[in-house]
């Protein structure tokens, strides 16, 4: 083992230390699953791996899932610690996609959260990580149409028209005439909002946006927009 490696080891047992953990509850050299951690806290209430020097992003995300706290140092952090600097320390060092941690996406009714998505991998636990991607495959077919539906620019135009309207519906000829398009392009994108589910047809040559197309259109255009602007935001600091 390099002096410079040793050196990291030695700082991690002393946060751990700091931390309240006692002797025998930090261990050096730690297996887990198919992983050797360099130094991990473990006691009853809480469970800290500890990496030093070079680590890859998956088994970053790996040990999140299963320790309450993961912490990385870089040979770049050969001087010990000091009680102030610990929690600074803790807040660089916590891999990864840290300006994600701890943000999630909120549907809220009133005062109740109807669910909550975490942005990071780091704050979603391997099992309902597992068990989401799960149902994900199980709606393959739902969600290919949706993605598919709002892919095209035609079909955004449509649906954005359809949004203007205050009863949200349109006619064929409206479409043909508003947004200079032949009618077989008409038809043919008519059919791929209704094969998402965004459109319904109501009558001879007339559409309408669908309850779930109102929704499905909001979340995956105007939500999606403001979402990737704050990220952008987020990356300039």
């Amino acid at each position: 083992m390099s002096t410079g490696h040793q050196n990291l080891i030695e700082k991690a047992k002393e946060i751990l230390r700091q931390k309240g953990y006692r002797e025998d509850e930090i261990h050096e050299d730690f297996g887990f699953k198919s992983h050797r951690i360099d130094v991990v806290g473990w006691s009853k209430d809480k469970k800290i791996a500890i990496e030093c020097g070079h680590c890859d992003r998956e088994k970053l995300r790996d040990l999140k899932d299963f320790f309450d706290e993961v912490i990385y140092l870089s040979y770049e952090d050969r001087i010990p610690p000091t009680t102030s600097d610990i929690e600074s320390l803790e807040i660089s060092r916590k891999l990864p996609f840290g300006r994600l941690a701890g943000m999630k996406l909120l549907l809220v009714k009133d005062e109740d959260v109807l669910f909550e998505v975490p942005l990071s991998l780091n704050d979603w636990s391997r099992d309902r990580l597992e068990d989401e991607l799960a149902d994900l495959e199980e709606e393959f077919n739902r969600f290919s149409k949706l993605f598919d539906a709002l892919s095209n620019e035609t079909r955004l135009m449509m649906m954005r028209r359809l949004m203007e309207e205050k009863d949200r519906t349109m006619s064929f000829a409206d479409f043909m005439r508003d947004l200079d398009l032949n009618p077989k392009l008409v038809w043919e994108n008519a059919r791929k909002l209704r094969e998402g589910g965004l459109v319904e047809k109501i009558g001879r040559g007339r559409y309408r946006c669908s309850e779930f197309g109102e929704t499905g259109f909001m979340v995956m255009s105007l939500a999606l927009r403001r979402l990737l602007e704050a990220m952008e935001e987020m990356e300039r600091f």
